[in-house]
This record gives structure tokens, C-alpha cells and sequence, in this order.
């Protein structure tokens, strides 16, 4: 079925960057930026009729400032951090956990597609 063929990855999200290319008018001067350090892990899966899973952020804080009057456990996706907001072994083993108990008590059995072993032991 196709509701049980799932495909999983990771991607970079980075926030407060300048882009790589602007248009300027002719004779206007363009100066270029810095690279931005500031980004997000996001771990997204979906099954082929794009039915999602709650999508994976990593962060780099536990609590960001941004969250201060917020839970983060009602936000919309799972939020996970540590020092280099890379998905580590242990993220990844949660959420496989997880993605296993939720399809057990749906008495499903999946296929999941995994680009690359891209998380990290650290």
C-alpha cells in the first residue's frame, strides 16, 4: 500500500542569511555578506501519498530565547537540541522508537527509505 512506503531525511534550515545573489540597478553598488552559522536540523518524513510525520527541529539550545513563554512540547514538531544541532544517534533511535510504536498501535507494517546514515555519533 502506498500509505506504508515512507521515505525519511534530513535537511539544513538557515535563518538570519543574506542571499548569495541580488539584483541591483545598473551603477548601484552591491556588497556581500557573511556566511550564517545560525541553523536548524530538520529531520521530515512523509509516506507517498505525503501524509507527514510531526517533523524533527534541532536546535542548538534546549530552550531557545525565542520560545521563552512557550512549551515547546504543544509545538507542532518535536523539538530537540544539543551543542551542534546535528541529529545524533540517540534523536534518531527515539524516533524510530516512536515511528515503530505509533505504526504497532495502528497494526501497520512500513517500509522506510533512508537516504544516507546521516546522524551523528556526537
Amino acid at each position: 500500500m502506498m500509505t506504508d512506503i515512507f521515505n525519511a531525511d534530513e535537511t539544513d534550515l538557515f535563518y538570519r542569511v543574506l542571499p548569495e545573489k541580488t539584483l541591483c540597478l545598473e551603477g548601484e553598488k552591491c556588497s556581500g555578506g557573511k556566511i550564517s552559522k545560525e541553523r536548524l536540523t530538520l529531520l521530515l518524513c512523509c509516506n507517498m501519498l505525503e501524509d507527514f510525520e510531526i517533523p524533527v527541529v534541532i536546535g542548538k539550545t534546549k530552550k531557545p530565547r525565542c520560545f521563552k513563554n512557550i512549551d515547546v512540547r504543544k509545538l507542532s514538531v518535536s523539538w530537540k537540541s544539543n551543542k551542534k544541532a546535528w541529529i545524533t544517534t540517540e534523536i534518531m533511535s527515539d524516533w524510530l522508537m516512536e515511528l515503530e510504536k505509533k505504526m504497532k498501535k495502528q497494526k501497520r507494517k512500513i517500509i522506510l527509505f533512508m537516504g544516507q546514515c546521516f546522524f551523528s555519533s556526537s
